[in-house]
């Protein structure tokens, strides 16, 4: 049974075409507003009924289930429905030319908010639940097919999924990740807003660990300080990059114990098999197997584990280090194969790693794993090359 509490609508027209916000009024107002003025949809042009309990934001919701409503991709929550005002109010603080809940018949679509700035338009998508890749997408292609700039704002994260500090470890869900918004000179960030604390969380500067694990770096900013266009948080500087490197070696020691000591496939494990046929213990792996190279996401797991096999595949057609090829980086993933099957990313990856290895190497040893490495140096090309992730 359709519910008409579901759609609901925070901005409708008089019957002389005024544009009316509920929430802009007090409860005592609307009621003689209610009683003496017919409101209707924008978008269809059908009566609807203004709602101003005591409880909920004062809202509109149609009459009858209507055409329109499928426009509203999701019910909308409260939360929701107060952020899109905050964000609304905050464009309006700024002077910038913004629109609430605007219909665009052309592709069907109702952005929470739509910004004309500089001959340029910018959809506003306050996203507060959970939704399908395939909607994301196909909303983002609708907008940009007539030449209107998506920006995704998620709902800030519960405070105990944030690192303590401001550069720490953090879990992204792939459905997070689908919301990174890249910019040459600052980055990858995830911009959320949380209306109850009327703060924007920055989340940036990430460094893959595993699977869905990071070290960022986060900051807030309150909706009174911020700006338009949105305010980015700058890249790490090289001092900030030492506190990456040490959680990373520290992630990485307790990734190699893991590894050793709650390993599931015992023998079986390829990351086992190798330190045995190496006679190497896990903890006592060469430093430089296990770092966190551009790219190394697409491998899912920890860099130690497909680096270790690297090195070993190298090792067992007898390749050093400064003779490795494209076309060995190119074999190795069909000889090892590790993770997702998609190999373009990964080739990045190993290609970023051996070019990494082959910049440092001091001593190339046909033993390969028994190379030596100038450190210095490699952390050095580490946050060249984090900066130009």
């Amino acid at each position: 049974m359709y519910r008409e509490e579901v759609f609901i609508i925070l901005t409708a027209v008089t019957k002389h075409g005024h544009l009316f916000i509920p929430a802009r009024y007090s409860t005592e107002r609307l009621m003689e507003i209610k009683n003496s003025t017919t409101f209707l949809c924008i978008q269809c042009q059908e009566e609807v009924i203004l709602k101003n309990g005591m409880i909920n934001i004062p809202h509109f919701a149609h009459k009858r289930k209507s055409e329109c409503s499928y426009s509203f991709s999701e019910g909308e929550t409260e939360e929701h429905l107060i952020g899109k005002l905050q964000l609304y109010d905050l464009f309006k603080r700024l002077h910038v030319k913004a629109q609430l809940e605007p219909f665009l018949p052309s592709i069907k679509q109702r952005p929470d908010i739509l910004i004309s700035w500089k001959e340029t338009m910018f959809a506003i998508e306050f996203q507060c639940s959970q939704i399908s890749s395939y909607v994301i997408n196909e909303r983002s292609k609708g907008y940009r097919g007539q030449t209107i700039l998506p920006i995704w704002i998620l709902r800030t994260p519960l405070s105990h999924e944030f690192p303590p500090h401001e550069i720490g470890i953090m879990k992204l869900s792939a459905f997070k990740q689908q919301f990174f918004t890249s910019n040459p000179t600052f980055g990858q960030t995830i911009i959320t807003y949380c209306p109850q604390t009327k703060y924007f969380h920055y989340i940036s500067n990430t460094q893959h660990i595993r699977a869905n694990t990071f070290i960022v770096k986060r900051k807030k900013l309150s909706v009174d300080n911020q700006t338009w266009p949105f305010a980015l948080v700058k890249r790490i500087s090289k001092i900030e990059y030492e506190t990456y490197l040490k959680i990373y070696r520290s992630q990485r020691f307790r990734h190699l114990e893991n590894l050793y000591f709650h390993n599931k496939k015992g023998i079986q494990s390829p990351f086992l098999q190798v330190c045995y046929r190496w006679q190497v213990y896990p903890k006592k792996l060469p430093s430089f197997i296990g770092i966190p190279t551009s790219h190394s996401k697409a491998f899912h797991v920890h860099a130690v584990e497909w680096q270790i096999q690297l090195i070993d595949y190298l090792n067992s057609i007898n390749v050093p280090i400064h003779q490795v090829t494209e076309t060995h980086c190119e074999s190795f993933l069909y000889a090892r194969l590790i993770g997702p099957v998609e190999s373009g990313p990964k080739l990045k990856a190993v290609q970023a790693y051996i070019h990494l290895l082959q910049s440092c190497v001091i001593k190339s040893d046909s033993v390969v794993y028994l190379s030596k490495m100038n450190f210095s140096k490699m952390n050095e090309l580490l946050y060249r090359d984090f900066l130009a992730n």
